[in-house]
C-alpha cells in the first residue's frame, strides 16, 4: 500500500527558512552553495520558461530523480503540465494531478513511497516509479504550481526532500518575478515614446492654428489638461502633441481608453493589482499610472470612468499615494494626466455621474478640438494626405480620384470627423475596381433632397447609425468600425437616440 514517508507544511512567508535550516545542519552543506548559485542564475531570467528549465535541470542533476516536472495552476484553477526533465520524457510520463491536488489543498510537501504496491487514484501515472516527491510552489499566498520528482528504483533521501523544498521557495520568488517581467514587457508594447517632428495635426485653418498655439503654451505647464471634442476629431493626436512639446517628451506616453475596459477591472488597470488580489490575478500588474511614471498618461473617454475609480483618481491628482488592488504598500508616482471626452462633463456633473471636484481638477487647462466640418480647407488637405498615404500603403500608386468623388468628399458633413474621412479613403482605395475612385466607391450616405445647411448633426448621426446597422445586419462592433467611432460611443449614442439594435 501507499506509504507517506514525510510531510512538511509550506508557508510562503517563511522564505524557505525551515528547509534552509535543515540543509544548514545536514552533512551536505554543499547544497547551500548550489541554492545560492541557482538564485543568482534565476535573477538573470526574465522568461518563466527559462526559470523553470534551469530549476528543473538543477534538481535532476543534483538528486537521484529519474524524472522532474512542473504543473502550473492556471488562472481558472486547472492543472496544466508545463515542463518535464529530461525533455524527451514528456511523451512517456504523465505527472500525477491527484497528487498535485493533495499538496495544493493542504499546502504541504509530500514524499510518497512504495508506489508499485499502491492502488490509490494516482497509482496509474506513478506505477513505474518507486518513490515520488511533490512540493507546492507558493508565493505571497498564491499557489503557482507544483514540482514533481519521481525515482525509478530505491528511495529518495531526507536531504533530497529538504533540498527540493528549498528549491521550491527559490523557484516561487523567481517565477513571480519573471511573470511580472513578462507582464511588464507586454504592457510596454503599449507605451509610446514620441520623438522628432510630426505632422499628426494636419491643417492650417484658423481653428487649428489657434489650437496649435494653445498646445505650444500649455505643453510647458504641469497641470492636467482636458481635451474636448466629438468622436474622431483627433483628441489623442492633441494629447500626443502636448506630450511631444513638453519637458516629459523623452519619457513614456501611455494612451488608454477607459471605455474599453470592463467596469470591474478598471481600478486594477489604472492602479495595478497585487498577485492573488482577485480570481485570475496570478501575477502582479503594475497598472497604468506606474507604467507612465515620470511621463504622461492619456485617459480617453474619461466620462466613462466609474464613480469609485473617479474617487481614487482624484486622490492621485491631489498628490496622494495610492494602493494597488490587494496591495499593502502605497505607491507614489509623478505623472501628467491628459484626459479626453466627447461628452458634456458639466451635464454629467449635474446628473451625478461625474464628480464635480474631479472635473475641476482635470480641467486646469481645457482644449477644444474643432469638428472637421468647421475646419474649412483642411478637409481638402486631409483628403490629399490620406489618399497619398493609402495609395502607397496598398500598392495602388496610380489610383486617381474622380472630380465627382472629390466634390462629394468636400461637401460631406463628416459626423465621424477626421477618423471617418480616414476610414472612407482607406476603404475606397481598397475597393475601387478600376484606376479611378468614383462616388459609389466611397460608401457615403446621401442626404437626398434634404437641405444640408439646415440638417442637424444629430439627424445625420441617427441616419448614419441606422444605415450602418442595416449594412452590418445589426452588428454593433462592425457598425462602429464602419462609422469610424468607438464601440462604446456607438452603444451610448444608440441608447441616447433610442435606436433599436
Amino acid at each position: 500500500t501507499e506509504s507517506i514517508v514525510r510531510e512538511a507544511a509550506i508557508d510562503s512567508e517563511d522564505s524557505g527558512q525551515l528547509a534552509l535550516a535543515a540543509l544548514r545542519h545536514s552533512d551536505n552543506a554543499q547544497d547551500l552553495l548550489v541554492l545560492f548559485r541557482l538564485s543568482v542564475k534565476l535573477l538573470g531570467c526574465d522568461d518563466p520558461q527559462d526559470v523553470l528549465r534551469n530549476t528543473l535541470e538543477l534538481i535532476h542533476d543534483r538528486t537521484q530523480a529519474a524524472v522532474v516536472g512542473f504543473l502550473w495552476v492556471t488562472e481558472e484553477g486547472h492543472l496544466k503540465p508545463q515542463m518535464i526533465v529530461p525533455l524527451g520524457s514528456r511523451d512517456q510520463v504523465a505527472l500525477s494531478t491527484s497528487l498535485t491536488q493533495l499538496v495544493i489543498e493542504q499546502n504541504r510537501a509530500v514524499w510518497v513511497a512504495n508506489q508499485t504496491q499502491t492502488s490509490v487514484e494516482h497509482a496509474e501515472s506513478l506505477r513505474p516509479f518507486a518513490d515520488a516527491l511533490c512540493i507546492p510552489v507558493i508565493h505571497d499566498k498564491q499557489t503557482l504550481g507544483a514540482i514533481h520528482m519521481y525515482l525509478g528504483h530505491g528511495s529518495f533521501r531526507d536531504i533530497d526532500f529538504d533540498f527540493a523544498i528549498s528549491v521550491a521557495q527559490v523557484l516561487a520568488v523567481a517565477l513571480a518575478r519573471s511573470r511580472r517581467q513578462a507582464s511588464l514587457a507586454a504592457d510596454h508594447e503599449r507605451l509610446v515614446v514620441s520623438t522628432g517632428a510630426s505632422n499628426d495635426l494636419i491643417g492650417e485653418s484658423a481653428s487649428m492654428a489657434k489650437l496649435k498655439e494653445l498646445i505650444s503654451r500649455i505643453a510647458k505647464a504641469t497641470g492636467c489638461v482636458l481635451v474636448r471634442g466629438e468622436s474622431g476629431s483627433g483628441k489623442e493626436l492633441v494629447a500626443r502633441a502636448l506630450h511631444r512639446a513638453s519637458p516629459r517628451s523623452d519619457r513614456p506616453l501611455l494612451a488608454v481608453n477607459c471605455a474599453a475596459v470592463p467596469e470591474n477591472l478598471i481600478e486594477s488597470q489604472l492602479f495595478g493589482h497585487a498577485e492573488g488580489a482577485f480570481t485570475g490575478a496570478t501575477s502582479e500588474h503594475v497598472g497604468w499610472f506606474r507604467q507612465a511614471d515620470t511621463g504622461t498618461l492619456f485617459l480617453d473617454e474619461i466620462g466613462e470612468l466609474p464613480l469609485d475609480a473617479q474617487a481614487k483618481l482624484l486622490r492621485i491628482l491631489e498628490g496622494h499615494p495610492f494602493l494597488p488592488v490587494g496591495g499593502t504598500r502605497e505607491i507614489r508616482v509623478d505623472v501628467r494626466v491628459i484626459a479626453a471626452t466627447n461628452r458634456d462633463l458639466k451635464e454629467c456633473v449635474r446628473q451625478k455621474t461625474f464628480r464635480e471636484d474631479l472635473y475641476y481638477r482635470l480641467s486646469v487647462f481645457e482644449l477644444v478640438v474643432p469638428p472637421l466640418r468647421d475646419r474649412g480647407d483642411d478637409i481638402a488637405v486631409l483628403l490629399d494626405h490620406f489618399l497619398a498615404h493609402f495609395k502607397q500603403r496598398h500598392g495602388r500608386t496610380q489610383l486617381e480620384l474622380s472630380d465627382a468623388a472629390r466634390q462629394k468628399l468636400l461637401s460631406y458633413p463628416w459626423p465621424g470627423n477626421v477618423r471617418q474621412l480616414r476610414n472612407v479613403i482607406d476603404s475606397a482605395v481598397v475597393l475601387a475596381s478600376g484606376s479611378t475612385i468614383h462616388v459609389e466607391d466611397l460608401g457615403l450616405y446621401d442626404a437626398g433632397t434634404e437641405d444640408l445647411d439646415t440638417l442637424k448633426i444629430s439627424e445625420w448621426e441617427r441616419k448614419l447609425m441606422r444605415l450602418a446597422l442595416q449594412r452590418t445586419g445589426g452588428n454593433v462592433p462592425e457598425s462602429a468600425k464602419l462609422l469610424g467611432i468607438g464601440r462604446a460611443t456607438l452603444y451610448r449614442k444608440l441608447d441616447e437616440y433610442g435606436i433599436e439594435r
